[in-house]
């Protein structure tokens, strides 16, 4: 995409996206909209433009009627569908007129004849917002935000923990299971937030050695080693205004617990090899999917870095406890795939959706976007049914747990005790009595889960 990125100088409230596959009048519009402070996001087809709309959960839309992939009118019923209150303003060239007019009658709030003047771009607009107050992002009605797709209670709390969160500048804590998409989460707290126009940098501490890793959070001079032929920032000093996600913290070493610890406190650093201090201002925000309250209990993470790094806790849900949002990522997926493998979008039975429904993912969304990939890549029919979900050739992918009994039997019960303690207010008694077992058993049970540890106002 060729227009040039967002530079925004005044109220960032306002999200603009304008689709334009001119790039000079895309970054036209773009530069005068900016100059009037509002934040542009701007999209080069039809694609990138309802991907850039899920996303970013922009308050007016700016798109010409004609454009690769998909048209105005296309994506105009799209977002009217997903939103009805969402205003577009219409980009419709001398032949297209008539067709700028049936669009006003399908629920366009205005429309552009090319050429147009920087006077009436900016009257349309603001004429736009004046006539519509800004929408308020309702979290009751939002099914998708920042990427992450649901409507169901669960992402619901999540859209609004995400907006809050963003409005101050302390330290998050993000836990859940592996591919529930705590990178999105993070992204969206930062995208959201007053760093927004700064660097979004993420780390995956579990990825690195020892070295390594101190080499890539705080840099390095050269020669400090063997093998720094220059000096390297790391993303402490690269990241500095913005936000730093340290994904799968759990994993780091003692010695370097005791160097981020040191950052933390004293927002400052010293280059691998250095002798000066440099300061930092970034936000933090770690992700794991262990158990690091164990994992203080047994000395293996320090408790002064956990409560420094634990100020704000944010639980993401797995797939199996928000079951209803599944047709709806489902859709999402092979919508996105589709067009990043260049095929046809596939229709989906409901059947077939059905039969997805009734599996755990054990390894969620991520495990769930894998599998429909595979499904488009060999598959070329026009619907994707129940019949070419393989159930018998991927048996061992869709038990997640290699067809071991033990362990699929534990998935269930781990489930089930989720459903009757949520069912039963958190009251270990009445929960009890919904699964027909001891009290005592129950206990025993959660304690070899872990649900105690994710216990959070009685909500287990």
């Amino acid at each position: 995409m060729s227009c040039q990125k967002s530079k925004m100088v005044g109220n960032r409230d306002i999200k603009i996206l304008v689709i334009e596959d001119d790039d000079t009048m895309c970054e036209g519009i773009q530069t005068v909209l900016e100059k009037d402070g509002y934040r542009v996001i701007p999209a080069s087809d039809g694609f990138e433009g309802s991907k850039f709309f899920q996303e970013h959960n922009p308050d007016l839309v700016i798109t010409d009627l004609k454009l690769p992939g998909k048209s105005g009118m296309h994506l105009l019923k799209e977002f009217l569908d997903e939103d009805s209150s969402i205003p577009v303003i219409l980009i419709s060239a001398y032949g297209t007129i008539d067709l700028a007019v049936s669009a006003l009658k399908s629920g366009a709030k205005d429309f552009i004849a090319k050429p147009f003047s920087v006077d009436e771009l900016r009257q349309k607009v603001t004429q736009t917002l004046e006539d519509i107050p800004l929408r308020k992002k309702e979290t009751e009605t939002i099914s998708s935000f920042h990427g992450m797709v649901g409507s169901s209670d669960e992402m619901k709390k999540i859209f609004e923990q995400v907006i809050k969160i963003s409005k101050v500048d302390s330290p998050v804590f993000i836990t859940g299971e592996s591919g529930t998409g705590k990178e999105l989460i993070a992204r969206a707290i930062h995208t959201e937030g007053k760093r927004g126009e700064k660097q979004f940098l993420a780390v995956n501490c579990g990825a690195f050695t020892n070295t390594l890793l101190e080499s890539e959070l705080f840099g390095h001079e050269k020669g400090s080693f063997t093998g720094a032929i220059r000096q390297h920032k790391g993303i402490f000093e690269q990241a500095d205004g913005g936000t730093i996600l340290l994904d799968e913290i759990g994993e780091i070493s003692p010695q370097m617990q005791v160097k981020l610890l040191r950052v933390l406190q004293n927002q400052s650093f010293q280059r691998v090899g250095g002798t000066g201090e440099i300061s930092t201002d970034v936000r933090i925000i770690a992700a794991t999917n262990r158990n690091l309250k164990e994992a203080v209990k047994n000395k293996k993470f320090r408790e002064d870095l956990y409560f420094r790094l634990n100020v704000i806790p944010l639980e993401v849900p797995p797939l199996r406890d928000r079951e209803s949002d599944i047709p709806m990522l489902i859709d999402y997926i092979i919508d996105f795939k589709s067009h990043s493998l260049g095929r046809e979008r596939p229709a989906i039975s409901d059947n077939a959706v059905k039969k997805l429904m009734r599996y755990s993912w054990p390894g969620n969304i991520r495990e769930l976007e894998n599998f429909l990939e595979r499904i488009l890549i060999f598959s070329d029919k026009a619907e994707i049914t129940a019949k070419n979900i393989y159930l018998d050739e991927t048996d061992e992918q869709l038990s997640g747990k290699s067809g071991r009994l033990t362990e699929v039997l534990e998935d269930t019960e781990y489930s089930m005790i989720k459903k009757a303690l949520r069912k039963a207010g958190g009251v270990k008694q009445r929960a009890a009595r919904i699964l027909g077992i001891k009290t005592s058993t129950l206990y025993y049970k959660m304690e070899k889960y872990g649900l105690f540890e994710n216990e959070k106002g009685g909500s287990e």
